[in-house]
Protein backbone atom coordinates (compact mmCIF):
# COMPACT_ATOMS: atom_id res chain seq x y z
CA UNK A 1 0.00 0.00 0.00
CA UNK A 2 1.32 3.40 -0.88
CA UNK A 3 2.23 5.97 2.22
CA UNK A 4 -0.22 8.22 1.05
CA UNK A 5 -2.88 5.40 1.94
CA UNK A 6 -1.45 4.49 4.82
CA UNK A 7 -1.03 7.70 6.19
CA UNK A 8 -4.98 8.54 5.30
CA UNK A 9 -6.40 5.08 6.45
CA UNK A 10 -4.60 6.08 9.86
CA UNK A 11 -6.16 9.12 10.55
CA UNK A 12 -9.61 7.86 9.68
CA UNK A 13 -9.17 5.08 12.19
CA UNK A 14 -8.70 7.91 14.96
CA UNK A 15 -11.63 8.96 14.06
CA UNK A 16 -10.66 12.13 11.65
CA UNK A 17 -13.48 11.60 9.17
CA UNK A 18 -11.71 14.18 6.45
CA UNK A 19 -8.23 13.95 5.41
CA UNK A 20 -5.94 15.99 3.03
CA UNK A 21 -2.17 15.34 1.91
CA UNK A 22 -0.46 18.62 0.54
CA UNK A 23 2.91 17.77 -0.94
CA UNK A 24 5.70 20.07 -2.20
CA UNK A 25 3.77 21.27 -5.34
CA UNK A 26 0.99 22.56 -3.29
CA UNK A 27 2.79 24.71 -0.61
CA UNK A 28 3.69 27.85 -2.45
CA UNK A 29 1.90 31.14 -0.20
CA UNK A 30 2.57 33.04 3.03
CA UNK A 31 4.81 32.26 5.03
CA UNK A 32 2.66 30.40 7.28
CA UNK A 33 1.87 28.05 4.53
CA UNK A 34 5.22 26.89 4.89
CA UNK A 35 5.96 23.60 7.12
CA UNK A 36 9.79 23.60 7.37
CA UNK A 37 8.63 26.65 10.34
CA UNK A 38 7.42 23.74 12.28
CA UNK A 39 10.09 20.83 11.03
CA UNK A 40 13.23 21.67 9.74
CA UNK A 41 13.39 20.31 5.89
CA UNK A 42 9.78 19.54 5.79
CA UNK A 43 8.37 18.65 2.48
CA UNK A 44 4.40 17.84 3.01
CA UNK A 45 1.55 18.26 5.10
CA UNK A 46 -1.16 15.91 6.60
CA UNK A 47 -4.42 17.64 7.18
CA UNK A 48 -7.09 16.93 9.43
CA UNK A 49 -10.61 17.94 9.68
CA UNK A 50 -13.01 17.30 12.41
CA UNK A 51 -16.73 18.96 12.71
CA UNK A 52 -17.67 20.93 16.09
CA UNK A 53 -20.57 19.47 17.51
CA UNK A 54 -24.09 21.07 16.03
CA UNK A 55 -26.22 21.36 19.06
CA UNK A 56 -23.53 22.79 21.30
CA UNK A 57 -22.92 25.50 18.58
CA UNK A 58 -26.50 26.30 18.67
CA UNK A 59 -26.65 26.31 22.20
CA UNK A 60 -23.96 29.24 22.09
CA UNK A 61 -25.14 30.62 19.46
CA UNK A 62 -28.71 30.79 21.15
CA UNK A 63 -27.61 31.62 24.75
CA UNK A 64 -28.77 28.42 26.02
CA UNK A 65 -25.79 28.09 27.55
CA UNK A 66 -21.95 28.74 26.73
CA UNK A 67 -20.72 25.92 28.36
CA UNK A 68 -21.32 22.96 26.29
CA UNK A 69 -19.36 24.63 23.05
CA UNK A 70 -16.69 25.64 25.25
CA UNK A 71 -15.68 21.39 26.35
CA UNK A 72 -16.30 20.44 23.10
CA UNK A 73 -13.90 23.26 22.06
CA UNK A 74 -11.28 21.61 25.09
CA UNK A 75 -12.29 18.15 24.04
CA UNK A 76 -11.27 18.26 20.32
CA UNK A 77 -8.15 20.86 20.65
CA UNK A 78 -6.61 18.39 23.10
CA UNK A 79 -7.58 15.43 21.05
CA UNK A 80 -6.58 16.82 17.71
CA UNK A 81 -3.26 17.32 19.20
CA UNK A 82 -3.08 13.59 20.62
CA UNK A 83 -4.35 12.22 16.88
CA UNK A 84 -1.87 14.67 15.49
CA UNK A 85 1.15 12.99 17.75
CA UNK A 86 -0.04 9.26 17.01
CA UNK A 87 -0.26 10.26 13.18
CA UNK A 88 3.40 11.32 13.36
CA UNK A 89 5.29 8.69 15.05
CA UNK A 90 3.37 6.53 12.80
CA UNK A 91 4.68 8.69 9.84
CA UNK A 92 7.93 8.40 11.88
CA UNK A 93 7.82 4.18 12.09
CA UNK A 94 7.85 4.19 8.15
CA UNK A 95 11.01 6.26 7.90
CA UNK A 96 9.86 9.90 7.40
CA UNK A 97 10.72 12.93 10.31
CA UNK A 98 7.33 14.21 11.18
CA UNK A 99 6.03 16.76 13.50
CA UNK A 100 2.21 17.68 14.67
CA UNK A 101 0.89 21.26 14.77
CA UNK A 102 -0.12 22.83 17.79
CA UNK A 103 -4.22 22.99 17.54
CA UNK A 104 -3.76 26.90 17.89
CA UNK A 105 -1.50 29.90 19.60
CA UNK A 106 1.77 28.39 18.19
CA UNK A 107 2.80 31.66 16.45
CA UNK A 108 5.86 33.17 14.82
CA UNK A 109 8.34 35.28 16.82
CA UNK A 110 8.03 38.24 15.38
CA UNK A 111 9.30 42.74 16.58
CA UNK A 112 5.17 42.78 16.99
CA UNK A 113 4.48 40.21 19.71
CA UNK A 114 0.85 40.67 19.17
CA UNK A 115 0.84 40.39 15.15
CA UNK A 116 0.34 36.24 15.59
CA UNK A 117 1.24 35.28 12.70
CA UNK A 118 0.89 31.51 13.17
CA UNK A 119 4.02 28.94 13.04
CA UNK A 120 1.68 26.99 10.20
CA UNK A 121 -1.81 27.95 9.18
CA UNK A 122 -4.06 24.93 9.56
CA UNK A 123 -6.87 27.04 7.49
CA UNK A 124 -4.76 27.42 4.50
CA UNK A 125 -3.15 24.40 4.67
CA UNK A 126 -6.63 22.86 4.72
CA UNK A 127 -6.78 24.59 1.07
CA UNK A 128 -3.80 23.85 -0.18
CA UNK A 129 -4.41 19.74 0.86
CA UNK A 130 -7.70 20.26 -1.61
CA UNK A 131 -9.96 19.19 1.55
CA UNK A 132 -11.25 22.64 1.99
CA UNK A 133 -12.32 25.97 0.53
CA UNK A 134 -11.61 29.66 1.32
CA UNK A 135 -14.87 30.68 2.85
CA UNK A 136 -15.74 34.70 3.07
CA UNK A 137 -14.61 34.90 6.75
CA UNK A 138 -11.54 33.75 5.82
CA UNK A 139 -12.55 30.77 7.77
CA UNK A 140 -11.95 27.58 5.63
CA UNK A 141 -15.28 25.58 4.45
CA UNK A 142 -16.19 22.32 3.97
CA UNK A 143 -19.60 20.97 1.83
CA UNK A 144 -20.11 18.31 4.97
CA UNK A 145 -19.85 20.85 7.78
CA UNK A 146 -19.37 24.59 6.48
CA UNK A 147 -16.46 26.33 8.67
CA UNK A 148 -17.71 25.00 12.26
CA UNK A 149 -15.09 22.30 11.84
CA UNK A 150 -11.69 22.02 14.08
CA UNK A 151 -8.37 21.71 11.92
CA UNK A 152 -5.26 19.68 12.76
CA UNK A 153 -2.07 19.73 10.64
CA UNK A 154 1.20 16.82 10.55
CA UNK A 155 4.43 18.16 8.85
CA UNK A 156 6.52 15.29 7.34
CA UNK A 157 9.59 15.26 5.16
CA UNK A 158 8.32 12.80 3.45
CA UNK A 159 7.64 14.31 -0.38
CA UNK A 160 3.73 13.25 -0.24
CA UNK A 161 1.76 12.66 -3.45
CA UNK A 162 -1.04 15.87 -3.50
CA UNK A 163 -4.89 14.49 -2.95
CA UNK A 164 -6.78 15.51 -5.23
CA UNK A 165 -8.43 19.29 -4.94
CA UNK A 166 -12.50 19.30 -3.93
CA UNK A 167 -12.88 23.01 -4.65
CA UNK A 168 -11.91 25.69 -6.74
CA UNK A 169 -10.03 28.86 -5.61
CA UNK A 170 -13.27 30.55 -5.78
CA UNK A 171 -15.70 27.69 -5.34
CA UNK A 172 -17.64 29.47 -2.12
CA UNK A 173 -17.31 32.85 -3.00
CA UNK A 174 -19.03 32.74 -6.16
CA UNK A 175 -21.63 29.92 -4.73
CA UNK A 176 -22.44 29.99 -0.75
CA UNK A 177 -20.96 33.12 0.45
CA UNK A 178 -22.64 35.04 -2.42
CA UNK A 179 -25.83 34.19 -1.27
CA UNK A 180 -25.32 34.38 2.03
CA UNK A 181 -22.29 36.63 4.12
CA UNK A 182 -24.09 36.22 7.27
CA UNK A 183 -20.49 35.98 8.55
CA UNK A 184 -20.04 39.37 8.22
CA UNK A 185 -23.09 41.08 10.43
CA UNK A 186 -22.03 38.29 12.86
CA UNK A 187 -19.12 39.98 13.75
CA UNK A 188 -19.49 42.50 16.55
CA UNK A 189 -15.83 44.09 15.66
CA UNK A 190 -16.76 44.32 11.85
CA UNK A 191 -13.39 42.70 11.08
CA UNK A 192 -14.27 42.18 7.90
CA UNK A 193 -16.46 43.81 4.59
CA UNK A 194 -19.86 42.27 3.53
CA UNK A 195 -18.67 43.22 0.37
CA UNK A 196 -15.23 44.13 -0.61
CA UNK A 197 -13.12 40.89 -1.14
CA UNK A 198 -9.18 40.79 -0.76
CA UNK A 199 -7.35 37.83 -1.75
CA UNK A 200 -4.77 34.91 -0.61
CA UNK A 201 -2.13 33.64 -2.77
CA UNK A 202 -1.61 29.78 -2.89
CA UNK A 203 0.15 27.91 -5.53
CA UNK A 204 -0.40 31.09 -8.03
CA UNK A 205 -3.87 31.21 -7.67
CA UNK A 206 -6.11 34.10 -5.67
CA UNK A 207 -8.60 32.62 -3.43
CA UNK A 208 -11.00 35.42 -1.93
CA UNK A 209 -11.91 36.18 1.21
CA UNK A 210 -13.80 39.30 2.97
CA UNK A 211 -11.41 42.43 3.13
CA UNK A 212 -10.03 42.60 6.69
CA UNK A 213 -9.78 45.51 8.63
CA UNK A 214 -7.46 44.57 11.57
CA UNK A 215 -7.22 41.63 12.98
CA UNK A 216 -6.98 42.78 16.64
CA UNK A 217 -10.90 44.08 16.31
CA UNK A 218 -11.19 40.38 15.94
CA UNK A 219 -9.07 39.75 19.50
CA UNK A 220 -11.60 42.73 20.99
CA UNK A 221 -14.49 40.74 20.34
CA UNK A 222 -13.00 36.87 21.30
CA UNK A 223 -12.04 38.10 24.19
CA UNK A 224 -15.14 39.79 25.09
CA UNK A 225 -13.46 43.26 25.38
CA UNK A 226 -16.60 44.38 23.22
CA UNK A 227 -19.99 42.24 23.06
CA UNK A 228 -22.74 44.45 21.72
CA UNK A 229 -24.07 44.61 17.98
CA UNK A 230 -24.38 47.97 16.49
CA UNK A 231 -28.23 47.56 16.68
CA UNK A 232 -27.97 46.67 20.49
CA UNK A 233 -30.78 44.02 20.12
CA UNK A 234 -27.96 40.67 20.60
CA UNK A 235 -24.49 40.49 21.85
CA UNK A 236 -21.68 37.66 22.06
CA UNK A 237 -20.87 36.06 25.46
CA UNK A 238 -18.85 38.87 26.69
CA UNK A 239 -20.05 41.19 29.11
CA UNK A 240 -17.69 43.94 28.35
CA UNK A 241 -18.64 47.35 26.12
CA UNK A 242 -16.76 49.74 24.11
CA UNK A 243 -18.38 52.86 24.89
CA UNK A 244 -17.15 54.38 21.90
CA UNK A 245 -18.32 51.52 19.68
CA UNK A 246 -21.83 51.76 20.61
CA UNK A 247 -22.63 54.78 17.87
CA UNK A 248 -19.17 54.76 15.60
CA UNK A 249 -19.02 51.21 13.72
CA UNK A 250 -15.37 49.72 14.78
CA UNK A 251 -14.80 48.65 11.42
CA UNK A 252 -14.06 52.10 10.36
CA UNK A 253 -11.09 52.07 12.71
CA UNK A 254 -7.42 52.38 11.27
CA UNK A 255 -4.99 49.28 12.14
CA UNK A 256 -3.34 51.22 14.43
CA UNK A 257 -6.48 52.75 16.34
CA UNK A 258 -7.86 49.18 16.91
CA UNK A 259 -4.41 48.25 17.87
CA UNK A 260 -4.70 51.49 20.65
CA UNK A 261 -8.43 50.08 21.58
CA UNK A 262 -7.31 46.44 22.05
CA UNK A 263 -4.35 47.87 24.52
CA UNK A 264 -6.25 50.66 26.00
CA UNK A 265 -8.97 47.73 26.89
CA UNK A 266 -7.25 44.26 27.14
CA UNK A 267 -6.55 45.26 31.04
CA UNK A 268 -10.34 46.31 31.70
CA UNK A 269 -11.62 42.73 32.30
CA UNK A 270 -9.33 42.05 34.92
CA UNK A 271 -8.52 38.77 34.02
CA UNK A 272 -7.67 39.34 30.13
CA UNK A 273 -4.41 37.47 30.43
CA UNK A 274 -5.70 34.24 32.41
CA UNK A 275 -8.40 33.65 29.84
CA UNK A 276 -5.69 33.95 27.26
CA UNK A 277 -3.19 31.68 28.70
CA UNK A 278 -5.89 29.34 29.23
CA UNK A 279 -6.92 29.33 26.05
CA UNK A 280 -3.71 29.12 24.84
CA UNK A 281 -2.39 26.11 26.84
CA UNK A 282 -5.10 23.94 26.13
CA UNK A 283 -4.78 24.54 22.42
CA UNK A 284 -0.82 24.65 22.58
CA UNK A 285 0.40 22.02 24.83
CA UNK A 286 -0.90 18.50 25.05
CA UNK A 287 -1.50 16.97 28.29
CA UNK A 288 -2.47 13.47 29.38
CA UNK A 289 -5.95 12.76 28.02
CA UNK A 290 -6.60 11.29 32.22
CA UNK A 291 -6.06 14.91 33.04
CA UNK A 292 -8.38 16.67 30.14
CA UNK A 293 -10.99 13.96 31.56
CA UNK A 294 -10.54 14.25 35.07
CA UNK A 295 -12.12 17.79 34.20
CA UNK A 296 -14.85 17.20 31.66
CA UNK A 297 -15.74 13.52 33.51
CA UNK A 298 -17.68 15.89 36.21
CA UNK A 299 -20.49 17.04 33.59
CA UNK A 300 -19.42 20.97 34.35
CA UNK A 301 -22.40 21.68 32.15
CA UNK A 302 -24.66 19.96 34.84
CA UNK A 303 -23.46 21.89 37.80
CA UNK A 304 -24.69 25.37 39.40
CA UNK A 305 -22.54 28.64 38.37
CA UNK A 306 -20.71 28.75 41.22
CA UNK A 307 -19.50 25.07 41.39
CA UNK A 308 -18.74 25.44 38.01
CA UNK A 309 -16.45 28.19 38.04
CA UNK A 310 -14.63 26.68 41.36
CA UNK A 311 -14.06 23.53 39.05
CA UNK A 312 -13.14 25.75 36.23
CA UNK A 313 -10.33 27.97 38.57
CA UNK A 314 -9.49 24.18 39.62
CA UNK A 315 -8.54 22.85 35.96
CA UNK A 316 -6.85 26.35 34.93
CA UNK A 317 -4.86 25.83 37.55
CA UNK A 318 -3.59 22.37 37.30
CA UNK A 319 -2.40 23.49 33.38
CA UNK A 320 -0.36 26.06 35.09
CA UNK A 321 -2.47 29.10 33.25
CA UNK A 322 -3.76 30.49 36.73
CA UNK A 323 -3.80 31.11 39.92
CA UNK A 324 -7.03 30.13 42.22
CA UNK A 325 -8.81 33.04 41.35
CA UNK A 326 -7.59 34.98 38.26
CA UNK A 327 -10.60 33.58 36.13
CA UNK A 328 -13.20 36.08 37.13
CA UNK A 329 -16.17 34.14 35.44
CA UNK A 330 -16.87 30.90 33.64
CA UNK A 331 -17.01 33.09 30.41
CA UNK A 332 -13.71 31.89 28.60
CA UNK A 333 -14.31 31.87 24.90
CA UNK A 334 -16.99 34.26 24.21
CA UNK A 335 -17.28 34.74 20.05
CA UNK A 336 -16.47 33.10 16.93
CA UNK A 337 -19.44 33.45 15.14
CA UNK A 338 -18.02 33.84 11.97
CA UNK A 339 -17.15 29.96 11.59
CA UNK A 340 -20.23 29.05 14.37
CA UNK A 341 -23.00 30.35 12.29
CA UNK A 342 -21.70 29.36 8.86
CA UNK A 343 -23.03 25.61 8.01
CA UNK A 344 -23.11 23.05 5.15
CA UNK A 345 -25.73 24.85 3.46
CA UNK A 346 -27.20 28.56 3.40
CA UNK A 347 -30.59 26.85 4.93
CA UNK A 348 -28.21 25.85 7.93
CA UNK A 349 -26.58 29.18 8.46
CA UNK A 350 -29.55 31.00 7.99
CA UNK A 351 -31.30 29.14 11.07
CA UNK A 352 -28.17 29.60 13.22
CA UNK A 353 -27.76 33.34 12.66
CA UNK A 354 -31.57 33.88 13.52
CA UNK A 355 -30.64 32.05 16.33
CA UNK A 356 -28.07 34.86 17.24
CA UNK A 357 -29.99 37.49 16.10
CA UNK A 358 -33.07 37.08 18.94
CA UNK A 359 -30.59 35.34 21.53
CA UNK A 360 -30.00 38.38 23.52
CA UNK A 361 -27.87 40.36 25.01
CA UNK A 362 -25.49 38.38 27.87
CA UNK A 363 -25.12 40.99 30.94
CA UNK A 364 -23.50 40.20 34.82
CA UNK A 365 -26.57 38.80 37.12
CA UNK A 366 -25.54 38.55 40.90
CA UNK A 367 -22.93 36.95 41.93
CA UNK A 368 -21.36 37.47 38.38
CA UNK A 369 -23.19 34.75 36.99
CA UNK A 370 -23.84 35.74 33.13
CA UNK A 371 -27.55 35.98 32.42
CA UNK A 372 -29.55 36.87 29.54
CA UNK A 373 -31.21 40.06 29.34
CA UNK A 374 -34.62 40.75 26.17
CA UNK A 375 -33.48 43.76 25.92
CA UNK A 376 -30.94 46.74 25.45
CA UNK A 377 -32.42 48.76 29.01
CA UNK A 378 -32.81 45.43 30.82
CA UNK A 379 -28.85 44.80 29.77
CA UNK A 380 -28.07 48.47 30.81
CA UNK A 381 -29.81 47.66 34.39
CA UNK A 382 -28.18 44.64 34.91
CA UNK A 383 -24.66 46.08 33.93
CA UNK A 384 -25.41 49.35 36.37
CA UNK A 385 -26.01 46.56 39.65
CA UNK A 386 -23.99 43.85 38.86
CA UNK A 387 -21.21 44.84 36.50
CA UNK A 388 -18.00 44.50 38.79
CA UNK A 389 -15.60 47.39 39.37
CA UNK A 390 -12.19 46.27 38.29
CA UNK A 391 -9.48 47.88 40.67
CA UNK A 392 -7.10 49.84 38.80
CA UNK A 393 -4.17 47.93 40.76
CA UNK A 394 -5.71 44.67 39.26
CA UNK A 395 -6.08 46.07 35.58
CA UNK A 396 -2.32 47.08 35.71
CA UNK A 397 -1.13 43.63 37.17
CA UNK A 398 -2.85 42.54 33.95
CA UNK A 399 -1.80 44.45 31.67
CA UNK A 400 1.74 43.38 32.78
CA UNK A 401 1.27 39.51 32.87
CA UNK A 402 -0.39 40.26 29.03
CA UNK A 403 3.17 42.18 28.33
CA UNK A 404 5.12 39.75 29.88
CA UNK A 405 3.76 36.93 28.25
CA UNK A 406 3.48 37.43 24.83
CA UNK A 407 7.21 39.22 25.17
CA UNK A 408 8.25 35.79 26.38
CA UNK A 409 6.39 34.04 23.68
CA UNK A 410 6.12 36.07 20.56
CA UNK A 411 8.54 38.65 20.98
CA UNK A 412 11.77 38.13 18.16
CA UNK A 413 13.34 38.41 15.03
CA UNK A 414 12.52 35.45 12.74
CA UNK A 415 14.48 37.14 9.45
CA UNK A 416 13.69 34.19 7.03
CA UNK A 417 9.26 34.55 7.94
CA UNK A 418 10.19 38.07 7.31
CA UNK A 419 12.13 38.01 4.04
CA UNK A 420 9.58 35.36 3.11
CA UNK A 421 6.29 37.78 4.11
CA UNK A 422 7.85 40.73 1.68
CA UNK A 423 8.88 38.53 -1.09
CA UNK A 424 5.40 36.69 -0.80
CA UNK A 425 3.45 40.69 -0.25
CA UNK A 426 4.94 41.14 -3.85
CA UNK A 427 4.18 38.54 -5.58
CA UNK A 428 0.41 39.31 -4.32
CA UNK A 429 0.26 42.63 -5.37
CA UNK A 430 1.66 41.55 -8.75
CA UNK A 431 -1.19 38.84 -9.13
CA UNK A 432 -3.94 40.97 -7.87
CA UNK A 433 -2.47 43.84 -10.45
CA UNK A 434 -2.32 41.62 -13.16
CA UNK A 435 -6.37 40.32 -12.19
CA UNK A 436 -7.58 44.03 -11.39
CA UNK A 437 -5.60 46.90 -12.18
CA UNK A 438 -6.13 49.43 -9.49
CA UNK A 439 -7.34 47.49 -7.06
CA UNK A 440 -5.46 47.65 -3.45
CA UNK A 441 -4.07 44.07 -2.01
CA UNK A 442 -4.46 43.19 1.61
CA UNK A 443 -2.61 40.51 2.62
CA UNK A 444 -1.50 37.76 5.20
CA UNK A 445 1.46 37.08 6.22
Amino acid sequence: MRLESKIADFAREQGVELVGLAGPDRLDGPPSLDPSFVLSGAKSIVSLVVPMDVPAVEDFLSKRTHVSHNLDQTRWNQKLMRIGSRLARYIRAQGHRAAAVPSNSDYRKSPDPWSMHPSFSHRLGAVASGVAGMGWSGNVKCEEYGAATYLGTVVTDAVLESSPRRYSPRHFADGLCRKCRRCAPSCVAQMFSANEEEYVLINGELHPRGKRMSVDLCEIACFGLHSLSQDKTWSTWGVNWISDWMERPPGSLSPLAARACLWRTGGSAGDSTARFDLIRRIGNIEYPKEMINAYLDKRPRDLPYNKRLALLRQFAHSLGAARPGDLRTDLVLTCGNCSLICGPDNQATAKRFSLLKKSGIVAPGPGGEPVVAKTYEEAVALRKKHLPRIPAWRKAADGARSAALFRKLYLGVNARSQLKGRVYALKLANAVRKKAPGHKDHHPN
